[in-house]
Parts: structure tokens; C-alpha cells; sequence
């Protein structure tokens, strides 16, 4: 289990892309959850998480970018500058917000990549005509892709991906329903870690790591500094296992959450039963939630209330990155809707890096002991 959790440190990330290269194999970056791997998968291309820089001095970035900005976007970019994805072949991301579309605008304009592409995603999913402009876009890329990867996709090779897909997705579901638990198998940190990490892999090795440790895990109890309260993270862009850890080291255990590299990445509504793959991989997409800028904060809101029963949660922990205005405009309401279901919740803004430690234990440890004076919600 170890091995898979740790190749998503700095030091393990780029290992399986140099040995897919090795073998002439084609890798591609991939920013947000909207962009679907199975297209890459079908193409024979290993789609790669982009992960920022986690150091602090982001000078080279600086130079394009405000420093009151996007800090994922920022650190991003320090990685580009530095050469980091220089041995990918290209970088694909959706248009969830305006500061991922200047950083790929950057990227472009500095060629240091052959391949830079932004997938339009529509901004709601209220009717078949968001769902059909989607699967349109989504079979642009897809024969942009065949060009790369020299394989062009049929609908049994997209068909194909998505069973291998939802597999490692149902194998992910079964670990996340195993933290419903008093006492969790896995902590957050190490949940965290997992997601991140079978991102970076071939997703068929992913598949046959997840069914080796499941068993193992089934067994196990988390090693815990305490079992409540038990908390509910909310974030975008949290890729740092290092916050993490601060959380339940503080007091607590993260027994599920609302993250990208999380619970958006494998809860994914099932196959509508479309005699178009595209079209139903765009259904699929489109209908989960996560970007701000989407028009499902209700959804939303409704799914994590259902989660907080579900899981048993006490509180419910926001940390949202600091100087994302997307992200931040979608709190408030989201604060009314927990206030409103009687959810303890609180908000508290993050660097993209792991920094404030000794500020944000502080906030922390202080929503913990107030839920801890509450007293234990479930029994």
C-alpha cells in the first residue's frame, strides 16, 4: 500500500511517464475533472494529473502572473517554467475558470509545449442541447488525439476505457464506503494520497494496484490520532496531503469530502445507456458537480448535505484557496445551506502550497474544540 501512496510525492510523480515514454508511448497533462480520461485511455495516451510546484518561491511565474492570483495556476506555471512538463507531450484543460484559460494562454504563447488545448465546457446542464454541444467538443479533442497517439478512437476503444475507468472508480467508491466506519481504514491524508496517485499512473496499473490493497484495507484500522470529530473537507484544487494531515493531526478524522482529487473525481453518475459513447461520456461529465463557475451550486449543496448524514459528519471544514474569486463567491451560499440543515461549518482560506501551519492549527484546533463542546452528533 505504501508504494501507491507515495507515487504522487515530487520525487515519484514523473516515474511512469518516463517509463511510458520509454516505450514510446505518448503522455498528455490534464487539468480539471471535466476533461474525461477515457478519451486518452481509448487513444493509447496516458492522461497525466498536472500537479504544481509545492515549494514556495514561484519567482519565475511571477514574471506573467499577479501575485494576488490563482496560487494553483501560479505554481502550475513555476512547473512549466522550470521544465517540469517538458517531457509531456501536451496539456489539456477546461475552461472552469478565466485564470486557468491565462494560464494556458502563457503556455502557448512560450511553446515549450507542441500541444496546448482548453475543452469548452458549457456553463449549465439544464437541457440536451449543453449535453450534445459537449459530446461535439469532446469528439474535437478526441481527433485531435488521434493525430498524437497515431490510433484513431472507435466506439469499442472508447467503449473499453470507460469500463476500465468506472472500474478503478468502483474500487475507489468502495474504499470511501469502508470511512463510514467509527474507526476508518484509511485517514483523509492517505485517501488524498491514493486518488492523486492513480492519476499519475497507467490506469491499468492502477486497476491491478486497487484490487492487490483492497483486501489489505478491508482489515485495517487508520492509524488516528482521534476519531471525532469527524469532518468533512471542502476544496478545490487540494492536491498537498500535507493540509491534510494538519487537519486530523489537530484532532479529528476527515471521514469524507467535496474535493476534486476526492469525491468529484470518482462519483460519477452512472452510464445513461446512449448508443453514443461521446454523447454519454458527456452526460456523465457534465451532470457532476465541482467548478464554481457551473451552474449546480444547488446540486451541490443538496449532495453534501446527504453526505454529511451519510458519513456521520460533525463539522464541515472549507478551505478554499486563497485568491480563486470563483470559488469564493460560491460560500456564501453554500455557508447558508449548511446553516440552514443545522451543520456546523466554517471556511478558512489556504495557500496552493502547504504554508500558515502554525495560523491555520490555530483556526482549526479552535472549530474542533467547538464541536467536541457539542458533544457526539451520531451514536
Amino acid at each position: 500500500m505504501r508504494k501507491i501512496l507515495e507515487m504522487n510525492q515530487p520525487e515519484n510523480r514523473y516515474k511512469h511517464v518516463y517509463e511510458w515514454k520509454g516505450k514510446g508511448g505518448k503522455v498528455i497533462g490534464l487539468i480539471s475533472n471535466y476533461v474525461p480520461e477515457e478519451l486518452f485511455t481509448a487513444t493509447d495516451i496516458l492522461p497525466f494529473r498536472i500537479t504544481g510546484s509545492w515549494r514556495e518561491n514561484v519567482q519565475h511565474a511571477k514574471v506573467y502572473r499577479p501575485e494576488n492570483s490563482c496560487g494553483f495556476c501560479n505554481h502550475v506555471l513555476e512547473s512549466y517554467l522550470a521544465g517540469e512538463f517538458d517531457i509531456l507531450d501536451g496539456i489539456v484543460a477546461a475552461d472552469i475558470d478565466q485564470d486557468v484559460v491565462r494560464l494556458l494562454d502563457v503556455m502557448s504563447y512560450l511553446k515549450r509545449i507542441p500541444f496546448i488545448y482548453i475543452v469548452h465546457v458549457p456553463f449549465t446542464n439544464r437541457s440536451e442541447l449543453n449535453y450534445r454541444y459537449f459530446a461535439n467538443e469532446l469528439k474535437r479533442l478526441s481527433q485531435k488525439l488521434c493525430r498524437i497517439g497515431g490510433k484513431e478512437i472507435t466506439d469499442d476503444d472508447l467503449l473499453c476505457a470507460i469500463k476500465l475507468h468506472d472500474e478503478i472508480r468502483g474500487l475507489l467508491s468502495a474504499v470511501y464506503d469502508m470511512r463510514k466506519r467509527e474507526h476508518p481504514p484509511v485517514s483523509g491524508e492517505e485517501v488524498l494520497r491514493l486518488i492523486s496517485s492513480v492519476c499519475v499512473m497507467p490506469r491499468s496499473e492502477a486497476l491491478k494496484e486497487l484490487k492487490v490493497i483492497l483486501p489489505y484495507i478491508r482489515t485495517r484500522k487508520a492509524n488516528l490520532k482521534s476519531l471525532s470529530p469527524r469532518l468533512m473537507i471542502i476544496s478545490d484544487m487540494l492536491d498537498h496531503p500535507g493540509y491534510l494531515d494538519l487537519v486530523e493531526a489537530t484532532g479529528s478524522v476527515v471521514v469524507m469530502d467535496d474535493m476534486d482529487l476526492g469525491s468529484r473525481y470518482l462519483y460519477l453518475p452512472p452510464a445513461n445507456g446512449e448508443e453514443d459513447p461521446f454523447l454519454s461520456l458527456a452526460t456523465r461529465y457534465l451532470k457532476r458537480h465541482g467548478s464554481a463557475r457551473m451552474a449546480t451550486w444547488g446540486e451541490q449543496a443538496d449532495q453534501i448535505i446527504a453526505w454529511v448524514n451519510e458519513f456521520k459528519v460533525d463539522g464541515i471544514l472549507g478551505l478554499p484557496l486563497a485568491w480563486c474569486y470563483p470559488h469564493q463567491y460560491r460560500i456564501p451560499y453554500l455557508v447558508f445551506r449548511f446553516d440552514q440543515s443545522g451543520i456546523p461549518n466554517i471556511f478558512i482560506d489556504r495557500e496552493y502550497h502547504l504554508s500558515n501551519v502554525g495560523q491555520l492549527r490555530t483556526r482549526i484546533g479552535a472549530f474542533i474544540e467547538s464541536l467536541m463542546k457539542e458533544g457526539k452528533k451520531w451514536t
